[in-house]
């Protein structure tokens, strides 16, 4: 042995890229098989695993259970993202990495043979549509200032495939609901001959509302009833937190034939920390998820800080803030000194030479 490169297992080459944060979106399959091979399951995360496994277990297989509201917190860098992304894929009987089932690699990453049980069969008796949605990200565009449920809701309707035009989206949303979306795509197909699919547009901010234009008034004429209605039209969404919920709870069923939904929200905590009302409004989206899902449809949320520190140092404390802490009352903290084995594990673990090599040099010394 004459370098140090010589001291460390070669299952992993010691020079190999590491993420250096979890991306909620990312899904491309190579990648993802490197970051679930990496991916080191401690005592405490196990434990994790298995609480969530335990609680929303019980809902989905009964229905028979009153709390849905699940607060995941630790400090930055304990594995809050990685464990919800994972969670949530590996939830979905259907996703596949590099022709494996995802919640198979999870497993093979479970030490606990009950927690890989219970996750197959959850996984295969009780399929489960997952929507993720990580505000962290979301702060970086536009939608920084808007409430928690209208960011979920539009995260919604791009999940089910329409356009990133909100307008345009909440169109076919309207169209699809009145049963009329295939009978739009048909009429775009005749009246624009020859240039695509309606689908090929619909994101063009200009192309999507000029074409929608001229066609929206032979299937809502009530509401526009000549050319120009639809695309003069300054679209401000009016819809309550329960419209909202409703209609995400009732699109997703419909588009996956899943009875069970689970709404992962990442940095939720930091996201509504700063702003009271979005504190209040978090608190409306668990409470109506609550009362419309039947036990069925669950939300949960991470942060850096349990509910309680959240809402102690809000600017404005108060009755209706501590409420919040009602709505998630299913806690699962990530252990920060997980952090230490996890770095060992991953960067330093020695081959049995070099572990052998460096025992024989501190007994000299």
């Amino acid at each position: 042995m004459r370098i140090i490169r010589d001291l460390f297992s070669n299952t992993r080459p010691i020079d190999r890229p590491i993420e250096k944060v979890i991306d909620y979106y990312a899904t491309d399959s190579k990648r993802l098989a490197r970051e679930i091979e990496e991916y080191e399951v401690t005592d405490n995360i196990e434990a994790c695993f298995q609480r969530f496994l335990d609680v929303f277990g019980q809902g989905v297989r009964t229905g028979d259970i009153t709390e849905i509201g699940i607060w995941v917190w630790g400090f930055y860098g304990c594995g809050k993202s990685s464990f919800t992304k994972y969670l949530g894929f590996a939830l979905s009987p259907t996703f596949v990495v590099e022709g494996t089932a995802f919640f198979e690699l999870l497993c093979n990453r479970l030490k606990s043979h009950q927690t890989q049980a219970e996750l197959r069969a959850l996984v295969n008796q009780h399929p489960t549509t997952v929507i993720m949605l990580d505000l962290g990200a979301e702060q970086l565009a536009d939608t920084a200032s808007a409430s928690v449920t209208t960011v979920l809701y539009w995260k919604v309707l791009q999940w089910a495939g329409y356009s990133t035009e909100k307008k345009i989206a909440q169109l076919e949303l309207k169209l699809e609901e009145s049963r009329l979306y295939d009978e739009f795509q048909q009429a775009y197909r005749d009246v624009f001959s020859g240039k695509g699919e309606w689908t090929d547009i619909h994101n063009d901010p200009l192309i999507g509302i000029s074409r929608a234009d001229q066609l929206v008034p032979q299937f809502l004429p009530d509401d526009f009833s000549k050319r120009g209605d639809f695309r003069s039209l300054k679209f401000e969404q009016a819809l309550t937190v329960r419209d909202q919920a409703e209609q995400m709870i009732r699109l997703i069923r419909r588009r996956s034939g899943h009875e069970n939904i689970l709404f992962l929200i990442d940095e939720a905590g930091q996201y509504v920390a700063p702003r009271s009302e979005l504190i209040l409004n978090l608190d409306g989206l668990a409470r109506n998820l609550k009362e419309l899902g039947d036990g069925r449809v669950w939300i949960a949320a991470t942060g850096q800080q349990t509910l309680a520190e959240i809402v102690e140092k809000s600017a404005h404390n108060s009755t209706e803030l501590n409420k919040l802490r009602d709505r998630f009352p299913i806690s699962i903290g990530l252990d920060a000194r997980d952090i230490r084995e996890i770095t060992y594990l991953r960067l330093l673990t020695k081959s049995a030479e070099g572990q052998q090599n460096l025992h024989d040099l501190f007994n000299r010394r």
